[in-house]
C-alpha cells in the first residue's frame, strides 16, 4: 500500500513454500495492535516462527485431523438440528446461516482444541469480537506510534480483553491437562 510494495500470493504450493521457509521470506511488521487479534505462526520470525512451527506441526497431521472428525460431526449435526427446527413441518423457511457458519467454526475449534463446546467458550469469542471492534475504530482514525501506551478508555478495555481472555485460556488449557492426565477425556 502506498509506496510499500505488495505481494499477494494465491497458489497453494507457493503459500506452502513461504510458511515452510521463513528466512527467505520475511513477514512484514504489522501495527503493534494487530498483536491483540492475531498472533501465531503466520507472523512469527526465526527462532520463534521455528519453536510455533515445531509446536503446531503434530497437529495439522493427518492422522490427526482424522480423529477430530467425531468432533466436527458432532457440531454440524447441531446446527443441522437447529435448522430442522426452524422449519415449518409443511414446506420451506429462508435461514440466515452467517451467524451458525461463524459459530461452526468456534465450535469445531472450541471441541478439538480445547475438549469443550462453543458455549463453554463462547466468552473468548465474544470478547474477540469486541477487541475487533475497538480495534477497528482505532485504525480509522490516524496512528500515532505509542498511542496504545496511553491510558484512554479503549486502550485500557483491550488491555482488559487481552488479560481475560489469556485467563480463560489457560484454565481451559489446564482443565483439559487434567481430564487428560486422568483418563476422562479423549486426546487429539
Amino acid at each position: 500500500m502506498g509506496p510499500t510494495p505488495r505481494v499477494i500470493i494465491m497458489d497453494p504450493d507457493m503459500i506452502r513454500d513461504i510458511l515452510f521457509d521463513n528466512k527467505t521470506f520475511p513477514k512484514p511488521k504489522g501495527q503493534p495492535l494487530m498483536k491483540l487479534l492475531v498472533a501465531g505462526l503466520a507472523f512469527e520470525v526465526g527462532d520463534q516462527w521455528a519453536k510455533h512451527r515445531k509446536i503446531m506441526n503434530p497437529a495439522f497431521n493427518p492422522l490427526k485431523l482424522k480423529t477430530m472428525l467425531p468432533a466436527m460431526y458432532l457440531s454440524c449435526l447441531e446446527i443441522v438440528r437447529a435448522w430442522e427446527t426452524l422449519m415449518p413441518p409443511k414446506g420451506s423457511c429462508e435461514v440466515d446461516v452467517w451467524p451458525y457458519l461463524a459459530n461452526l467454526s468456534a465450535d469445531v475449534i472450541s471441541r478439538t482444541a480445547f475438549g469443550s463446546s462453543y458455549e463453554e467458550g463462547k466468552r473468548i469469542f465474544d470478547l474477540q469480537k469486541e477487541q475487533v471492534q475497538l480495534i477497528s475504530q482505532i485504525s480509522l482514525s490516524n496512528y500515532i506510534p505509542g498511542w496504545r501506551f496511553l491510558p484512554t478508555k479503549i486502550n485500557k478495555r483491550m488491555k482488559e480483553i487481552d488479560l481475560e481472555i489469556r485467563v480463560i485460556l489457560r484454565d481451559l488449557i489446564s482443565t483439559r491437562e487434567k481430564k487428560l492426565k486422568d483418563g476422562t477425556m479423549k486426546t487429539y
